[in-house]
């Protein structure tokens, strides 16, 4: 998300309750200065809410979602009631990774002899511009250091690198699933073995792996920056072992786990 002066419509934030009235409560938005967000009581929970306290407490931190953006107003209007489970934690663990990552910016400069604040001016728009985020540009460091550097020049670059290398993990998703191959041709142990080292990964930050759970059992695991990236992988692979096993006459399935 690039910087803004205020939240859009649409958008999810992270805010702490200051005011809880009767009728709705006041949030001020952690990520933009002097902002605030009012969500109605109808807003709080789904169903009827008879005590707002009972949902929603001051001092609390919470998700919302902004529903309506006021011109002029530095109050926007919000939902609570609208924010999935998921999109809860989603969130709450992206504001945490970017508060991780203003410190790491600070050792960042510390360790580069460079002033902290015009360092931030230096890159950082430009950063979230081009990765989303700080965090994810820590991650980006991680993932390919040589494009990394062809991308960004400065004597902070190689700190940069170093301290992502030292406080973030990449980036990974794991998924994968079974395979039941059976063969009653006489070479069925070589054609089961020639069908499985049929797929490899098509991107270079992808890992996939095939193992043996015994006969007739065989696990595949793919490792990816991100789940449509690995189910991407999945698919092509789990489609390349069974028609190869299936052309050779055996008989083959294939499980999620």
């Amino acid at each position: 998300m690039s910087p803004q002066d205020s939240p859009e419509e649409g958008e999810y934030v992270i805010g702490r309750v200051v005011e809880v009235k009767d009728f709705g409560a006041t949030l001020n938005l952690l990520e933009f200065s002097e902002r605030k967000a009012f969500v109605h009581i109808s807003e709080v929970a789904s169903g009827w809410v008879k005590y707002i306290r009972d949902f929603i407490r001051e001092g609390q931190m919470v998700v919302a979602k902004i529903t309506r953006v006021k011109k002029g107003s530095k109050i926007s209007d919000a939902s609570v009631r609208q924010v999935s489970g998921h999109r809860k934690q989603e969130k709450i663990r992206d504001w945490k990774n970017e508060q991780r990552a203003s410190k790491l910016l600070e050792l960042v400069s510390s360790q580069s002899s460079l002033d902290h604040e015009k360092l931030v001016e230096e890159i950082k728009t430009d950063m979230i511009d081009t990765y989303g985020s700080m965090y994810s540009a820590f991650e980006s460091s991680l993932m390919d250091e040589s494009l990394f550097k062809k991308e960004w020049k400065g004597k902070w670059v190689d700190n940069f690198i170093k301290i992502a290398v030292d406080n973030v993990t990449p980036p990974y998703v794991s998924i994968g699933g079974k395979f039941d191959l059976v063969s009653y041709d006489s070479k069925g142990v070589e054609k089961v073995k020639s069908a499985l080292m049929k797929p490899s990964a098509v991107n270079e930050n992808t890992f996939l792996k095939i193992s043996t759970n015994g006969s007739p059992s065989y696990r595949i695991s793919i490792k990816a920056p991100n789940y449509k990236q690995a189910e991407d992988e999945l698919k092509l692979a789990v489609d390349l072992v069974l028609k190869t096993f299936k052309a050779d006459g055996g008989i083959g399935s294939f499980e999620r786990s």
